[in-house]
């Protein structure tokens, strides 16, 4: 296990169960600070280090579809495609592309989303890219293949 690499064998979902108990206790994604997702040892660092077995190709169709919805402005125009996703990551998980503890994540993460008024959620959209975006870059470095 170098560099703090991890072997796909050894994902630990209960690690990733904590994370989204973490994320169940706020009102708002964007009231998750950038330290507690970003930093070494953050949520994306635990989330990413704890799904090795996920798909990095699935992971980064993900990520781009919801980098496209980051270019509209308002919660309007992002809402009904941000929803769509969800049906998109529930079949990938069917096809065993994407794990269960993976989609449990985002579907939290999400479910954090669609609240507040209208600016809020466009803020709490942007948390979820950031978020995600740390997430990718943190499974990178631990299955750089």
């Amino acid at each position: 296990m170098a560099n703090g690499r991890r072997r796909r064998d050894q994902d630990d979902p209960d690690k990733i169960k904590d994370v989204i108990g973490k994320i169940s206790q706020i009102d708002m994604l964007k009231n998750l600070s950038a330290r507690d997702y970003a930093d070494e040892g953050g949520y994306a660092d635990i989330v990413a280090k704890n799904s090795s077995s996920l798909n990095t190709t699935q992971l980064r169709k993900f990520f781009g579809a919801i980098r496209d919805l980051e270019k509209k402005k308002d919660w309007k125009a992002i809402e009904t495609e941000f929803y769509l996703l969800k049906p998109k990551i529930a079949y990938a998980v069917g096809r065993d592309l994407i794990k269960k503890p993976f989609y449990n994540f985002m579907i939290a993460c999400m479910g954090k989303v669609d609240s507040g008024t209208e600016e809020e959620k466009v803020e709490n959209f942007k948390g979820m890219v950031n978020f995600l975006e740390a997430v990718v870059a943190y499974h990178k470095f631990y299955n750089p293949k």
